[in-house]
């Protein structure tokens, strides 16, 4: 079991005020068997009339209707918890984790990464996940501002470089391929300063994490904040708005053990 400290932070500054903005946030880490939050505390300003629900995977969903005009937007959300692996418990799998999903729909190019793997008929879902993330760690790199949050799988694998979202999505593909259900994850690393992607794969009734940006498995350090098919289910921040020019988003999220 680790213990830890959270912390997210997002400011946005609008160059001109906006009015009508909507939003929806995923940024409250939910409780699992393995993931406890026992500590949170929320900072949304502006609000008007903060509704919290649970989408369908889910994740807890902050969503507002701010009218009035306004230059800034902050969201800090800060607690503890405890994460404890020994903790999971089985669960019966939505085969919807089983399929292609809008970001990981399989090309020419997932298929020769998954040709590579060779002959996996024989390997366990670990054993297959981590030749998966070792593959994709042999044929794609790291590099920010090449990709975007509409990139594909197929389409950063063709590039070959970008970010842990594409590592995500590639291997979301890849697995799901390879016969290995897997979602899309979202969340929080220890000492990266920023939020992150990884995934999860299914392993006799448990989801396991693996973080194929760094190609290794999650330990008790990953804080999950949100998780679906891909991206499109499950990204932390979306908004709707009139006006605002252009406009500055900073973002830090941390985790300490302690």
């Amino acid at each position: 079991m680790k213990h830890i400290r959270f912390f997210y932070s997002m400011k946005i500054d609008f160059s001109f005020p906006v009015i009508r903005h909507c939003f929806s946030l995923r940024c409250l880490p939910f409780d699992t068997p393995s993931q406890r939050i026992e500590l949170i505390n929320v900072d949304i300003e502006p609000h008007n009339m903060l509704t919290e629900t649970t989408d369908g995977f889910g994740n807890r969903v902050l969503t507002d209707r701010i009218i009035e005009p306004h230059s800034k937007f902050i969201a800090i959300v800060e607690g503890k918890a405890s994460i404890d692996f020994s903790k999971r418990e089985k669960e019966e799998l939505n085969c919807i984790y089983k399929y292609p999903s809008q970001h990981t729909a399989p090309g020419e190019k997932i298929n020769e990464l998954v040709s590579g793997l060779g002959d996996i008929s024989n390997l366990t879902m670990l054993e297959t996940a981590q030749a998966v993330s070792k593959r994709i760690g042999e044929v794609f790199s790291y590099k920010s501002g090449v990709t975007n949050i509409n990139t594909t799988a197929e389409e950063a694998l063709h590039l070959g470089c970008g970010v842990c979202q594409d590592y995500a999505h590639i291997f979301l593909s890849a697995a799901r391929l390879s016969g290995v259900p897997a979602r899309y994850v979202a969340g929080i690393q220890k000492g990266t300063g920023e939020t992150h992607a990884w995934a999860e794969f299914y392993d006799d009734g448990i989801w396991v994490g693996i973080d194929p940006t760094n190609h290794r498995m999650c330990d008790e350090t990953y804080l999950a904040l949100s998780h679906g098919r891909d991206f499109a289910d499950c990204g932390i921040n979306r908004g709707l708005f009139i006006g605002g020019g252009t406009q500055t988003q900073s973002i830090v999220a941390t985790v300490e053990e302690i």
